[in-house]
């Protein structure tokens, strides 16, 4: 068998992806013959190499790229990574309908810190998260293989403590508007039950209360109040008490009930209102 069959017999299974030992091991030749051969395909667009030892075969009508879609090959590399891990964020936004816009990054969420992939214009970025294999996931079929996705509710709350990464929170309170249409309610209270954070509890049930997703919030609002909440502030990076100080300075007005009011302290969710938000078109 030459590299040629080889390549053949994986894409006629159904293959996208490879590496370097599998072709050893086939062709049952020499390391460096095995790199001589890969490196000619490569120099044809007809291989892509996202990882060190891990290879993507790119037929004609991806080669504008350099590569193929991520999708088509995240299980494998994780695979062949040998880390846990799920499609998060924005991306996993996407699968629910619920990305305004492509995201420009393919967002995978995983317990160790590794550097970003790029893959000719592909773009794999990596999120580090410890306790990954405890976030709520489900397989997603995809054209080429069958990817793992945080569910929706879990998307939702990843869109919060990773807000830098969603592309802000008025980005994120963008793809709530459609992520709402998936989210099951029991499942969403189940996660904030189990959650050790409450701070992106706060977050989005006040990003729910501006989208109107009554029923989402309501239920929230109850996990909240068996929780030990502190007031927090809606954008982090500001000391709550210090806005809260400064304030009472200018206005004695901040202190209402509701949230509908103009007040900078939400009561509700026991937030300081430091950034007005709202859905980007």
């Amino acid at each position: 068998m030459n590299i040629t069959e080889f390549l053949t017999q994986l894409t006629a299974k159904g293959y996208c992806s490879f590496t370097s030992a599998q072709v050893k091991e086939a062709l049952g030749v020499s390391e460096i013959a095995v790199r001589a051969a890969l490196r000619r395909l490569k120099q044809k667009g007809a291989l892509a190499q996202p990882l060190h030892g891990f290879y993507v075969i790119v037929p004609p009508e991806y080669r504008i790229l350099g590569c193929r879609p991520a999708e088509h090959f995240i299980t494998d590399l994780m695979e062949y990574i040998n880390t846990p891990y799920y499609v998060g964020l924005l991306t996993a936004a996407q699968y629910y309908g619920a990305a305004h816009h492509k995201p420009q990054q393919y967002q995978v969420i995983t317990n160790q810190k590794r550097r970003a992939i790029i893959c000719g214009r592909v773009k794999i970025v990596f999120i580090t998260k410890k306790a990954v294999e405890e976030v709520p996931t489900q397989k997603i079929n995809t054209p080429q293989t069958i990817i793992t996705a945080s569910t929706p509710e879990a998307t939702a709350m990843d869109l919060i403590l990773y807000a830098n990464r969603s592309g802000g929170l008025d980005n994120a309170l963008t793809v709530l508007t459609d992520l709402v249409k998936k989210i099951d309610s029991k499942k969403l209270i189940s996660l904030a039950s189990k959650s050790k954070e409450v701070t992106w509890i706060q977050r989005l049930g006040y990003m729910l209360d501006l989208i109107k997703a009554k029923k989402l919030s309501d239920n929230l609002e109850k996990e909240l109040k068996h929780r030990g909440a502190h007031v927090r502030t809606l954008i982090a990076g500001q000391n709550p008490k210090q806005i809260i100080k400064f304030n009472k300075k200018v206005t004695s007005k901040i202190h209402k009930k509701n949230s509908t009011s103009n007040s900078l302290e939400d009561k509700k969710w026991k937030l300081i209102i430091n950034k007005k938000l709202g859905p980007e078109t």
